[in-house]
């Protein structure tokens, strides 16, 4: 356990805890390494002026103009530390990248996700990502022109935006964000233990799960980069726990995932309206609903919850296993199984908190292409047992809990039949009894636009990296 609260932390990019929601607009620009000294000078002059917001300093009470964090790709970091980059030290995932066959296979990124038709991404010829929060989008993006420029060491590419509705709801119109794992350490998890002890034991998680350096749900370290002895001459980082003569380059900072989601919103709800005009009882939002597994407000559709928005995490779908409520293969069950994966609850729930992570994504709207989406961030200790497996194994699994032909009905990539393979592009709905409703034909209402793996470093790594000879 951390001996200083994880919120307020001067070593961890505040990102990761906050999502500066208090900044309504952010930018994602993706730059390139140019001039490695340059890129060093600017990066230490940042760490100097404390331009990076910490986990510390975004938690104090004064608001400030705009926030700036900062992560990388394996090239950027191979770039910085030059001979004192350790490969074998970082999961495969993030040092392959996103757009591998394999991969693309496993994450669905096939027929209209196929990352050939990515705008961003689809070559992963990027060293890293800066991330600009601000009152306006201009401000977010003016932010991102001052810094990354030839005078610092960097070439900005493209740059994708992202914003905070006011409803806090997502493209689709149901309420966002509602989920998360609340991580030991923290001010609320110390305030929920107390206060709804039934929260915490449903979605507490170690801090390992989203936070390298600490115990995850294994009670062991997770796997964590490391550098040599050399490439950190100020001495600035501990030594690494499992390599001594080696530094450990991970402490305090986190892999994060980035994926930019198009929604058709229209397209969604016309057909909602179709299905429900063919006469089964569902309203276009009752079906929308079912499909979400939320009601759009984000009121829980599994029973004996209670009423109000504090109750809408107090379940474990333990009470709803043949799906009547809350049908099986909606997208909150495959996302998030709470206690149903395997017959023992409570061993299922602590299954399903090794594959929680923390989100924080934002919508966004792209008038000249025309569409609306999701920006998708979020944060894990390890890209394959987190996002990897509940993107592949849960999310575009064709027989999750014993369901056939069918996957998530929200992010999930469906398949039309051909070369001798059915069709994966069903849903359905649970009824009393045996009886059932089965939704046939269904498209993807979600096409991945771009998408990349960073490492967010802990300030020290930053240092380190700002210095590295």
């Amino acid at each position: 356990m951390a001996s200083i609260g994880l919120t307020e932390h001067p070593d961890i990019q505040g990102l990761l805890f906050r999502g500066y929601t208090d900044h309504a607009h952010a930018g994602y620009g993706l730059f390139r390494i140019r001039g490695r000294r340059a890129f060093q000078a600017w990066l230490t002059g940042l760490l100097d002026r404390e331009q990076v917001t910490t986990a510390e300093s975004s938690s104090r009470k004064e608001v400030a103009d705009s926030h700036l964090n900062i992560a990388f790709t394996a090239s950027g970091l191979q770039k910085l530390l030059d001979a004192g980059s350790i490969a074998d030290s970082f999961e495969p995932a993030f040092i392959e990248g996103m757009v591998q066959e394999h991969r693309s296979r496993l994450l669905g990124d096939v027929e209209a996700n196929d990352p050939k038709a990515w705008r961003w991404g689809r070559r992963q010829d990027f060293d890293g990502l800066l991330m600009g929060f601000a009152h306006s989008r201009q401000a977010a993006d003016d932010l991102l022109a001052a810094h990354l420029t030839a005078a610092n060491g960097a070439d900005r590419g493209i740059t994708v935006f992202g914003h905070l509705d006011g409803a806090g709801t997502e493209s689709f119109g149901f309420a966002d964000g509602i989920s998360q794992p609340i991580v030991e350490g923290t001010k609320l998890y110390n305030d929920r233990l107390h206060t709804r002890p039934r929260e915490v034991a449903l979605h507490g998680v170690p801090v390992g799960e989203v936070l390298l350096g600490y115990p995850d749900g294994s009670g062991r370290l997770p796997r964590s980069p490391a550098t040599s002895a050399a490439s950190d001459p100020r001495g600035v980082l501990p030594p690494h726990w499992e390599w001594p003569e080696r530094r450990d380059l991970g402490r305090n900072g986190s892999f994060l995932v980035v994926r930019q989601l198009a929604q058709d919103k229209d397209g969604f709800w016309r057909l909602m309206e179709a299905m429900a005009a063919e006469g089964a009882g569902e309203s276009a939002i009752g079906l929308a609903e079912k499909m979400v597994g939320r009601r759009k407000d984000g009121g829980a559709l599994a029973p004996a919850t209670g009423a109000g928005p504090d109750h809408n995490n107090l379940f474990d779908f333990d009470d709803d296993r043949q799906g009547q409520h809350c049908p099986l293969g909606s997208h909150i069950r495959r996302s998030n199984p709470r206690a149903t994966g395997s017959d023992t609850p409570d061993g299922s729930l602590n299954v399903t908190k090794r594959h929680r992570m923390i989100r924080r994504g934002r919508g966004y709207a792209d008038d000249e292409q025309g569409e609306v989406g999701l920006q998708f961030l979020c944060f894990n200790a390890s890209i394959t047992r987190q996002f990897e497996f509940v993107q592949g194994s849960w999310c575009n699994n064709p027989f999750f809990h014993g369901l056939q032909r069918e996957v998530d009905p929200i992010i999930g990539t469906v398949r039309p039949a051909g070369r001798g393979l059915a069709s994966i592009d069903r849903f359905t709905i649970p009824r009393a009894g045996s009886y059932r409703r089965l939704l046939a034909g269904l498209p993807s209402f979600v096409t991945v636009k771009g998408g990349g793996y960073f490492f967010m470093p802990a300030i020290a790594a930053l240092r380190c990296l700002a210095a590295a000879p």
